[in-house]
């Protein structure tokens, strides 16, 4: 990179190891943040302009999770204000990946499941062979989708069927001994069964889960554990009824994403599901 002068391959790079590698393995979100500040100042003494305007969607995606934003799914703060960029392909593309993690973190599925993918977006995020923000960028995407066929009955057919293409794609990757996507396929496929009809559909659902809540700890994917006891919390509270077990995996849920350093997603659980949380410790 920067020993053959080029700088914006280099700077690129720089992007993976320092942000978007530390994020998808589930590193401190403090440190993210950090480096992402860090980053963007030497891109801009280096006179580039591309990379920095990326990373400012991931720099606001951190401080959104954080709580340090007064935003949650609006890219609008310290680093960026999405309603004043000119998107680049590349830019519209990170933008999109970064919008669609916090509308999954955040609960607003819906415009995760809804927002506008180009067809530059689709050439930077595929399986093979692109970047790696997209493997996060379409795990999200599936999820919000799942979320929405469980929530929106009427519709429940569309969502599953366009959410089912994208989780072939991590099965047919895991397949081809893809290490890296473990934890999501176990976390979609634990989606996925609790939309299915079966008598013996609760047992297995919450197999399902508790495999992709040890799956992504273990392999130290903090947020995506996280995630994992929220759905679950989610399954258990509005489609078994048991707010015991409910209340336990929200509060698992809490303690790491307090761990990750979002509390901006802990204060949204809190708010979510403050009856759940209150009422119960009551009994």
């Amino acid at each position: 990179g920067m020993r053959t002068g080029d700088k914006s391959h280099a700077l690129w790079i720089l992007c993976f190891h320092h942000v978007f590698l530390p994020y998808v393995s589930g590193k401190p979100l403090k440190l993210i943040e950090e480096q992402c500040e860090v980053s963007i100042s030497q891109m801009i003494e280096l006179k580039e302009e591309e990379q920095p305007a990326c990373l400012r969607c991931f720099w606001q995606l951190c401080l959104n999770l954080m709580g340090v934003s007064h935003n949650t799914v609006k890219l609008k703060g310290k680093a960026m204000d999405e309603e004043k960029v000119v998107f680049t392909k590349a830019l519209h593309a990170n933008f999109v990946a970064a919008k669609t993690i916090a509308c999954s973190l955040f609960g607003e599925y819906e415009l995760g499941a809804h927002l506008d993918i180009k067809k530059g977006d689709k050439q930077i995020f595929k399986f093979k062979g692109g970047a790696l923000t997209g493997m996060a960028f379409f795990f999200h995407r599936a999820l919000s989708l799942y979320a929405m066929a469980r929530k929106n009955k009427r519709k429940k057919g569309k969502y599953m069927a366009r959410a089912r293409r994208i989780h072939k794609e991590y099965t047919d990757s895991l397949e081809k001994k893809n290490p890296n996507i473990l934890h999501y396929v176990s976390i979609l496929n634990a989606e996925l069964g609790a939309l299915e009809k079966r008598k013996t559909r609760e047992e297995s659902v919450c197999k399902l889960y508790n495999d992709a809540i040890a799956i992504s700890a273990r392999g130290g994917y903090l947020p995506d554990a996280a995630l994992a006891q929220e759905r679950f919390a989610d399954f258990l509270l509005n489609e078994v009824g048991n707010t015991v077990e409910a209340k336990y995996h929200i509060e698992g849920a809490i303690q790491r994403y307090t761990n990750w350093g979002a509390i901006g997603v802990v204060e949204h659980l809190h708010n979510k599901y403050q009856c759940v949380l209150v009422g119960s410790s009551k009994n």
